[in-house]
């Protein structure tokens, strides 16, 4: 009866270290910071400037607008049109030019902007030619 009663202690004991154990190794849950006023934001954005040494980036910026980070997920159909607006809007302002080019420049992934080429294909909007192995698109004029 008493090894009993000592095995039960010495669990209970064991028991007792783990649980202190855990309470004592768990790091606090950082405290959200609270809300800076505008102008304390407003001065940092000012003091970062680039040094004279540092050049522009040579790449030309895309000039279909960024999709907002904190807008809800959009639908696949959605997103396709999207992207098929973006394209025309693109091909509109610089003319033909090869698919390879339109997907390093716009902001969408691949797949979303071949099935936004199919969509204007399908529309009788563009037209697709492939010269020396480079696939261009235009529009239809």
């Amino acid at each position: 009866m008493s090894e009993w009663l000592i095995l039960i202690f010495v669990l209970y004991i064991i028991y007792l270290i783990m649980k202190k154990s855990k309470t004592t190794t768990e790091k606090p849950a950082p405290k959200a910071k609270a809300a800076q006023p505008a102008t304390a934001v407003a001065t940092e954005a000012t003091i970062k400037k680039p040094g004279p040494d540092k050049k522009p980036p040579k790449k030309a910026q895309a000039v279909a607008p960024q999709p907002d980070a904190a807008a809800p997920e959009i639908a696949m159909p959605e997103r396709v049109g999207l992207t098929a607006g973006y394209i025309w809007h693109y091909l509109a302002e610089n003319g033909a030019t090869p698919v390879a080019k339109l997907v390093r420049e716009l902001p969408e992934e691949e797949k979303i902007i071949q099935r936004s080429i199919g969509w204007l294909a399908q529309e009788d909007k563009i037209t697709l030619a492939t010269v020396d192995r480079v696939e261009t698109i235009a529009l239809k004029g």
